[in-house]
């Protein structure tokens, strides 16, 4: 996910600030994640796992997805115009979508991630980060479209203006 990352950083990273950050606090949260998960259980009874990391990843897993939808998916939104098949295509189906994955990624938080962890509960413990991780590919394939979206609302918006109003256009020309 981090590979990806990265191609997504060089192909649209300094288009936009907001983009720029929340690319960042995306690595951040994959950097927790692999962190948490190269945790392995050990067989003896009395080794306790690194529970500073899994509060590490709790805490920016969920500023991670407060952030998309109180502040990154309203203000890419409303950046697109009304008419825009841009707009049409985050609200009725990456929207949705990407509500649809927090409700289902905080179920596991709630479950899974917030309880103890102990020798009796390592595997479902395993398979609930396995799970989260899943979730996680999805959402980022679906952030991806709606950077995509938000990015060609632009370019058409950009394309849409005269050449003299339009720096960007006129270096074009």
């Amino acid at each position: 996910m981090l590979n990806q990352l990265d191609i997504l950083a060089q192909r649209v990273g300094g288009s936009n600030e907001l983009i720029d950050q929340w690319i960042l606090a995306r690595r951040e949260l994959l950097i927790a994640y692999y962190h948490l998960i190269g945790l392995k259980p050990n067989k003896e009874k009395h080794t306790l796992l690194d529970e500073n990391a899994l509060d590490d990843f709790c805490h920016k897993l969920v500023d991670y997805l407060s952030a998309g939808h109180f502040n990154i998916y309203d203000r890419i939104v409303q950046d697109a115009d009304d008419t825009s098949s841009s707009k049409r295509i985050i609200s009725t189906q990456l929207y949705p979508a990407l509500q649809a994955n927090t409700k289902q990624i905080m179920a596991f938080h709630d479950s899974q991630l917030e309880t103890a962890i102990d020798h009796d509960n390592c595997m479902e413990f395993q398979q609930a980060l396995s799970d989260v991780g899943e979730a996680l590919a999805t959402r980022f394939a679906l952030e991806d479209k709606l950077i995509q979206q938000a990015l060609e609302y632009k370019a058409d918006y950009l394309a849409s203006l005269p050449a003299a109003n339009n720096p960007d256009v006129s270096r074009l020309a």
